[in-house]
């Protein structure tokens, strides 16, 4: 009980500090215009820093802090007593009233247990012994419970946290890190990861705090917006957009690969994005092949070598320079360090260009010499405007003569697809700008070769979430686009829904990207014990890693028998609302059977059908088909219609197994004549 009162003071005065800093903050924005009289700029830039400084205590205030360590160093005795939040805090007399759960110190919170220990710091590793490891339960400011932990992992003690809703999950993270997860989250940043993790082992959770870690650490080298993430579709990434402000992250580059192709490529392209799970004709599966990335590449070794024509680069009808020696000039600028065709062509131009400067009395002359009878008005015009282009080493003829002979992506893909395909109809979609998303890949490739990795350089690390359904061609041009970032890649093998063009193994991730290590993530903190199960029946049958559930019991996975899946469609849901469930999702096996459900249902229930175009995630209840539902989860999950997955499909299986992983704590699953012999 003195422990308990002890713990309420120092909240109250953590919260009183967290105040003061607020009134202070508030009182130098006041002041600003008298410290920065006649720089309006710098005084802005300032005022914003104050205002984020203020929002992100502000937004502390509720849960400041979740944990707290106390660690005595071995070199001096000293001891360090630490309460740990999302955002460390420290006020205007450099006192640190809260420790930012990314500092150093704090991984002892996640990785040892009491006693003798050590952690990395700036300055080396620190040893010690750690004396308290304690975790708290605070709402809305206020002190309700806490434990004391001697263990690195404990999962009993997880059990608060995984079983509340899912909204409250994403508030509550960073106090639910797992070691496992911890040490995947505070790798250098230089270092290349594949994480395979099974369903609901929070490979997005690592993905998202990684980021957050790298930036927080790596402040003062790089800002957020040179970090990346890539994630599956539009909903996705709004699903997670919410995380990292809450972390204290703002400005890092969010978007899907779709969405990073079109700012790459720079075009106005329509994209049909409404991917195929199955590829009857093969065209799909070839063009995201490596073998059509030999196809791409043997065009251009053909283009490049020819692409200087047997003409002379004339201006006014004057000749300057000949085709033979711009072919010269071309062809001897080195192939391995001027790869891409643009910078060659600059390369061209502009030593060119020093030819032209360099020699422009005697061109001038020897055209002058030509035409000395002439007095034609017209022609001495020209000459004098041809005095003034040479004057600037006929920069504008030689960038018109050049912009002549270069292709658009767009072109140049038309071409490979018409000799590959002979397929008319296609070519003219590419021409107006109307692709498939399986064509962006080899339409970046095309945009690489051409122009480099244009602005895109300048990104340090990249997370790619979902990777499993990415293909090798696709990890290739991303490497090559992303030259100068290291990669987090995060996937499930168990869960890559696209045969056609998802990826096999991890290797052919390593083999395109490089040296990269790869990690496990084996334990379930998602779904109960029960659901868990009945979904491992389905990894088991396709040969997976089986999950290993945490232990949180609950209800068991619900079979039932539809005879109007209307009425049951609607009764579960009404019985999951009394339960007081926030998020229920009615997952279904394609985009076909959520609108057939959502025609049967949405005039007895407020429901939101999500399709590919849906760009924002909302709680409430929804329909979503099965291969949108990644990443996501939700407090109660139906699926109808289980017989429509195909037992002798394996994508089939796949998409089910997607399906049952996403539910947090009731599972229901409706079924006609009898359940798939998988799950029985």
């Amino acid at each position: 009980m003195e422990d308990f009162e002890l713990e309420k003071k120092r909240l109250a005065w953590t919260l009183d500090e967290y105040e003061e800093i607020i009134s202070d903050t508030d009182l130098k924005i006041r002041n600003l215009p008298n410290f920065y009289k006649g720089d309006y700029d710098k005084m802005m830039e300032e005022k914003a820093r104050l205002l984020g400084k203020k929002d992100v205590i502000q937004r502390s205030m509720d849960k400041p802090y979740f944990a707290r360590i106390d660690f005595e160093k071995a070199s001096d005795k000293t001891k360090d007593v630490c309460y740990i939040g999302k955002v460390g805090v420290i006020n205007y007399d450099k006192k640190i009233i809260t420790v930012d759960w990314r500092a150093p110190i704090a991984s002892l919170y996640y990785d040892s247990n009491i006693g003798k220990t050590s952690y990395l710091a700036p300055e080396g590793e620190i040893f010690g012994s750690l004396l308290t490891k304690r975790q708290y339960e605070i709402e809305k400011g206020e002190l309700i419970s806490f434990s004391d932990v001697d263990t690195v992992s404990n999962d009993e003690l997880l059990k608060p946290y995984l079983g509340v809703s899912a909204d409250k999950r994403l508030k509550n993270i960073v106090a639910t890190i797992q070691s496992e997860q911890n040490k995947i989250i505070r790798r250098n940043m230089k270092d290349n990861l594949i994480v395979q993790g099974v369903a609901g082992s929070g490979k997005t959770t690592v993905a998202l705090h990684r980021i957050a870690y790298l930036v927080y650490n790596n402040r003062d080298l790089y800002k957020p917006s040179r970090y990346m993430v890539i994630g599956p579709n539009k909903f996705f990434v709004d699903y997670i957009a919410n995380i990292l402000p809450d972390l204290d992250v703002h400005g890092v580059c969010q978007n899907t690969l779709e969405e990073m192709a079109i700012r790459y490529l720079n075009e106005d392209l329509k994209v049909y994005s409404c991917l195929k799970i199955t590829d009857v004709g093969g065209r799909a599966s070839y063009i995201t092949s490596l073998d059509f990335k030999e196809v791409i590449d043997k065009y251009f070794r053909d283009y490049t070598d020819n692409l200087i024509p047997d003409r002379d680069l004339v201006y006014k009808d004057f000749k300057i320079v000949g085709y033979e020696k711009i072919r010269d000039i071309y062809t001897g600028i080195n192939k391995e360090t001027h790869r891409n065709l643009s910078v060659r062509c600059e390369k061209t131009i502009a030593t060119l260009e020093k030819e032209i400067i360099r020699y422009k009395d005697i061109i001038l002359q020897r055209l002058l010499d030509k035409s000395l009878k002439e007095d034609d008005i017209k022609k001495i015009k020209d000459r004098e405007l041809l005095k003034k282009e040479l004057g600037t080493g006929g920069s504008n003829i030689l960038k018109g003569y050049f912009k002549k002979l270069l292709k658009t992506p767009r072109e140049i893909y038309a071409e490979i697809i018409r000799n590959e395909f002979s397929d008319k109809e296609k070519v003219k979609e590419i021409l107006r700008g109307e692709v498939n998303i399986e064509d962006l890949t080899p339409l970046m490739y095309i945009n690489y070769l051409l122009s480099g990795s244009l602005d895109f350089d300048k990104f340090k690390h990249v997370v790619i979430d979902e990777a499993q359904d990415y293909n090798t061609f696709t990890f290739y041009v991303l490497k090559k686009i992303l030259k100068n970032a290291s990669f987090s890649i995060y996937g499930d093998l168990a869960q890559s829904l696209y045969e056609y063009k998802s990826i096999k193994s991890w290797d052919q991730v390593k083999d395109a990207l490089g040296n990269c290590e790869l990690l496990n993530l084996e334990k379930s903190y998602r779904t109960t014990i029960e659901i868990m199960n009945e979904a491992n029946k389905i990894n088991k049958y396709l040969g997976y890693i089986l999950a290993v559930p945490v232990i949180r019991h609950g209800e068991e996975v619900q079979y039932i028998k539809s005879r109007n899946i209307k009425d049951d469609i609607i009764n579960i849901v009404s019985e999951m609302k009394n339960k007081g469930f926030q998020s229920i999702a009615i997952i279904t096996k394609d985009e076909v059977q959520s609108r057939v459900v959502y025609d049967f249902v949405k005039d007895k229930l407020q429901v939101k059908k999500i399709s590919d175009d849906d760009l924002k995630f909302e709680e409430g209840v929804c329909i979503i088909p099965s291969y949108l539902a990644k990443g996501l989860e939700f407090d109660a999950v139906i699926i109808p219609d289980v017989q429509d997955f195909d037992e002798n499909n394996k994508t089939d299986m796949k998409l089910l197994y997607v399906s049952m992983t996403r539910a947090l704590h009731v599972l229901n699953i409706l079924y006609d004549k009898e359940v798939p012999l998988v799950l029985r």
